[in-house]
């Protein structure tokens, strides 16, 4: 009798618990479409604006720009839906004179980023279950992963979306959207990315997974405020952290219920906040006004369970820095550094893996993008963001 059958009929004979181990990922895709919204995006992209009552419309005439030549960024001067159409400068590449800027994109650029990202998908991340974020539905993820995963999303409420995929194998999921996240009390322009669940029957336990994009732009409490006071701080007056305390009480209730409710719980995804510098600046959840200081503090207050937030490794030269920047800000060139080795523009701090309940992590890994990591005028990056992959011990019951 081989050892396999002996350990599990020794198993039966005497209750003892065995284990599953699953792969769980989280990549932010950095507005990735799918390829017939893509191609709708391009012809857009493509067609000429005219500058009118110093506003860029579309139109034919004295001055015209293709999209791709016009000024983007945040309150671009542009007659464009974001809610509808990523801006055209998504990929920027570096001219001759080193200045980057907004690279045209075909069909051919666009066929081979997919071509090498559904391959890293395949042949590094091997996904058993995979939060996406910034992704135009589910139909964008079934291209890059095939008929053996199930795949749920949503529709409507903007094109920066949130998908989870899991394999067929694990059998049918129940999946939610958690439309409280998005604040839905606002203004249509001022609602952020609702949540997306999925519950799973995995080794006899239930395991249910939230899939975030929070709030961007108030990133740490380390943030140095003689530069830009208020930024980074989740109780003060900037607008972005308003914003991403708005969202605290919604994402708390979600998982204090989750808690009680699941053997094993994983919140994933892209925070916008770097929970392991708000462990290193410790002190209370909460200012005396009330206001929430700390997401991680306030999350993790140990009732009904604790939390774990997984820390993730950087393979090469530079891996030592992904420590580092769960310590400190790190500086302008170590950042560079570690930007360099990985291959996203937001290698570390933003994206999270957090573990709760009856299950412990056998190690966690950020996926380098190297070297698909940079737009060139030859090829588009992947994303901006690096994947996160972490393999996930279950106790069988």
């Amino acid at each position: 009798m081989n050892k396999h059958w002996l350990t599990l009929l020794m198993a039966l004979a005497t209750g003892t618990v065995l284990a599953q181990s699953l792969r769980v990922a989280s990549w932010n895709l950095g507005w990735h479409l799918d390829r017939e919204l893509a191609k709708t995006w391009m012809a857009a992209c493509s067609q000429p604006f005219v500058l009118k009552n110093e506003r860029w419309v579309p139109g034919a005439g004295e001055g015209a720009r293709a999209g791709w030549q016009l000024p983007w960024g945040r309150n671009a001067p542009v007659e464009w839906d974001i809610g509808s159409l990523p801006p055209c400068d998504v990929y920027q590449a570096a001219g001759s004179d080193g200045q980057r800027a907004a690279l045209p994109v075909g069909e051919t650029l666009d066929r081979e980023r997919r071509e090498r990202m559904a391959a890293l998908l395949r042949e590094q991340l091997r996904p058993d279950v995979v939060a996406f974020q910034e992704v135009s539905g589910a139909q964008a993820v079934r291209e890059l992963l095939g008929a053996d995963y199930r795949v749920c999303s949503y529709e409507g409420h903007k094109v920066q979306r949130l998908a989870i995929a899991w394999k067929a194998s694990l059998g049918e999921g129940a999946c939610e959207v958690h439309w409280p996240l998005s604040m839905p009390d606002r203004a249509m322009r001022d609602q952020v990315r609702p949540g997306l669940s999925l519950t799973l029957r995995v080794a006899g336990q239930t395991l249910k997974l939230l899939n975030l994009h929070l709030k961007s732009s108030c990133v740490s409490p380390l943030d140095d405020q003689s530069r830009t006071p208020g930024r980074g701080q989740l109780d003060g007056e900037e607008p972005n952290c308003q914003h991403l305390q708005a969202q605290v009480a919604p994402l708390e209730a979600w998982l204090d219920e989750s808690l009680r409710t699941s053997d094993t719980l994983l919140l994933l995804g892209d925070f916008n906040r770097n929970l392991s510098h708000e462990a290193v600046q410790g002190g209370a959840a909460r200012n005396e006004a009330g206001r929430t200081r700390s997401l991680w503090q306030e999350l993790n207050d140990g009732d009904p369970k604790p939390l774990n937030l997984l820390a993730a490794r950087c393979e090469g030269a530079n891996g030592a820095l992904c420590g580092l920047g769960r310590e400190r800000l790190l500086a302008r060139d170590e950042y560079g550094r570690l930007r360099g080795e990985l291959g996203c523009r937001n290698p570390i701090g933003l994206d999270h893996l957090v573990l709760a309940g009856q299950a412990r992590s056998l190690g966690v890994q950020k996926q380098s993008l190297q070297p698909w990591g940079d737009t060139t005028r030859s090829q588009l990056a992947l994303s901006d963001h690096c994947p996160v992959v972490a393999e996930i011990e279950l106790a069988k019951r």
